[in-house]
C-alpha cells in the first residue's frame, strides 16, 4: 500500500470506464514499446538533474536507519526494478559521455587555438613544406624567398654560351642575351598558398604536416633580346666583298689581298641562339652569307713598277722585286701616261707604224720594217694606253733619261728579258718619282 505525499508527483488517474469513480490503476497503453521509450525519456532527464544533485551533494553519512526507513516507505515506484537498473546504467554512461565530450571539446579547443597562434607566427610568411626550383622556402618572407630562388637558379643565367663563326668566338650568358625567370611569381603563389590553407591544414601543419606546394622555376629568351645581341654583332662583322688591289701610296708595291663578303643573317642566327638557350646546348654557330670578290691576290703574281724620273723599271713577282731595269721614259713635251694599265699585247720582231706623220714624225716613213733601223728594236710590249710600249732601241745613250716620246726604251737584252717574263695582262703602275732628266 502507498501513502500520498505533497512533494511527490503521481501519473494522474483516469476514470474508470464502469462509472464508478477513480480506480488506482492506469490502463497498459496501446504500445507499450513507445511508452517505454517515452517514459526513458523523461526519466533520463530527471536522471540528469539528479546526477548533477550528486556529483555537488555527497549524502550524509550518519543518516539513520529510520530515516532510509521513511525514504523507503515514502518512495512511489513508479518503474520495476529492473528498469531502474538499466536507467542508472545508462545514467552512468551519460555521465561518461558527457565527460568524454567535454575533454574533446576542451582538447579541441586547445589545438584550435595553438594552431591560430602558429598560423599568425607565419604571417607575411610561406608555411613549411613549400618548395621551388627545388629548394625549402617554408618560414621565408617574400624578399628571402625571393633571393633564395633566385641564388638557386642563377648559374643557369650565367652559364657561358659560346657562339662562333670559323676562327671568330663570342660569349654571353644567357643573361646577357635577355633571359628571365618567373621566379617572382612561383613565390607569390606560394605565399597566396600558405595565406589560403584552410584551418585544418593549418592543424595537420602544427602537429608536423606540411603545405605540399612545389614549384619549377621556368626560364624565358625572349626573342627581342637575342635579336639585338645578334644585330649587335652584325653591326661590326658584316662587310662588303673587297677586290685585291695595288697599293702603291708610297711609291713601291703593296698587293691588297681580297676580302670575303659577309653578312649575319639576323633571323636565322637569332633562331639558333634561342635553340641553343632553350635546349641548354654550351655553343651554336653564326648563320653567315658569304660573297667571293671578282679579283683575288693570284691576279697580281707579276707587277711591272715603272718610275718617271727616276727612269726605272722593276719587275714584282709574288709581291717581291725579282728584277730592274734602267729605261728611257718620255720628255717633258711627250710625257710617259701615268696611273694603272697593263700588258695587252707583245710582239716579235715589230713593225714600225709611224704615230705622228704630221708632227714629230713628219720626215719619217710611214712604216719601217723589223730589222736594223727599226725604231722598235726586235721586241715590244704593248700598253692599253694608246700608242706607248715597252720596245727596244739601239739609242743606248737615251737609257736613264727623259728622252722619248712616251714610249719606255730598253736595251736589246733588257727587252728581250722582259717580253719572255711577262704575261699579256700583267699589270703595269706607272708613277712620278723624280724631275725630268
Amino acid at each position: 500500500m502507498t501513502t500520498e505525499r505533497d512533494d511527490l508527483e503521481l501519473d494522474a488517474v483516469e476514470p474508470s470506464s464502469n462509472g464508478h469513480g477513480p480506480v488506482a490503476s492506469v490502463e497498459p497503453p496501446a504500445d507499450p514499446v513507445a511508452e517505454v521509450i517515452a517514459e526513458e525519456s523523461r526519466f533520463l532527464d530527471r536522471v540528469a538533474q539528479v546526477v548533477a544533485e550528486e556529483v555537488a551533494v555527497e549524502p550524509a553519512a550518519e543518516e539513520s536507519e529510520a530515516g532510509e526507513q521513511l525514504a523507503a516507505a515514502t518512495t512511489v515506484e513508479v518503474l520495476p526494478k529492473e528498469k531502474r537498473r538499466i536507467l542508472g546504467f545508462r545514467s552512468r554512461w551519460a555521465l561518461f559521455f558527457a565527460l568524454l565530450a567535454t575533454l574533446a571539446v576542451l582538447a579541441i579547443s586547445g589545438i584550435s587555438v595553438a594552431a591560430i597562434q602558429y598560423a599568425r607566427s607565419y604571417d607575411g610568411k610561406i608555411m613549411p613544406g613549400a618548395t621551388i626550383a627545388g629548394v625549402e622556402v617554408g618560414g621565408l618572407n617574400r624578399a628571402e624567398a625571393l633571393a633564395k630562388v633566385r641564388a638557386a637558379i642563377k648559374p643557369e643565367l650565367n652559364r657561358d654560351v659560346l657562339i662562333r663563326w670559323q676562327a671568330q668566338r663570342w660569349n654571353a650568358t644567357p643573361a646577357e642575351l635577355g633571359a628571365k625567370s618567373d621566379a617572382r611569381r612561383a613565390v607569390e603563389e606560394a605565399l597566396y598558398e600558405s595565406s589560403n590553407a584552410s584551418f585544418v591544414d593549418k592543424v595537420e601543419m602544427r602537429l608536423g604536416g606540411e603545405l605540399g606546394f612545389e614549384r619549377d622555376v621556368a626560364i624565358r629568351y625572349p626573342k627581342q633580346g637575342v635579336r639585338g645581341f645578334v644585330q649587335g654583332l652584325a653591326s661590326s662583322f658584316d662587310q662588303e666583298a673587297q677586290d685585291a688591289h695595288i697599293d702603291y701610296s708610297n711609291n713601291w708595291v703593296k698587293i691588297v689581298k681580297e676580302k670575303v663578303g659577309r653578312t649575319i643573317e639576323v633571323d636565322a642566327s637569332t633562331n639558333k641562339v634561342l635553340g641553343a638557350l632553350r635546349n641548354g646546348v654550351e655553343n651554336t654557330k653564326l648563320v653567315v652569307e658569304t660573297k667571293k670578290p671578282e679579283v683575288t691576290a693570284d691576279e697580281f703574281d707579276q707587277v711591272l713598277l715603272l718610275h718617271i724620273g727616276d727612269n726605272r723599271l722593276y719587275l714584282y713577282q709574288d709581291g717581291k722585286i725579282t728584277h730592274e731595269y734602267t729605261v728611257a721614259t718620255g720628255q717633258a713635251a711627250y710625257p710617259t701616261p701615268q696611273g694603272e694599265w697593263e700588258v695587252i699585247n707583245k710582239r716579235y720582231m715589230p713593225t714600225w707604224v709611224n704615230p705622228a706623220p704630221d708632227g714629230w714624225g713628219s720626215d719619217m716613213p710611214a712604216t719601217i720594217g723589223p730589222g736594223v733601223g727599226n725604231p722598235l728594236g726586235v721586241r715590244a710590249i704593248d700598253w692599253n694606253a694608246s700608242g706607248i710600249r715597252f720596245h727596244g732601241t739601239q739609242d743606248l745613250g737615251s737609257l736613264g733619261h727623259n728622252a722619248s716620246h712616251g714610249c719606255v726604251r730598253m736595251s736589246t737584252e733588257d727587252v728581250i728579258e722582259l717580253y719572255d717574263l711577262v704575261e699579256i695582262g700583267t699589270p703595269i703602275v706607272s708613277i712620278q718619282t723624280g724631275p725630268y732628266q
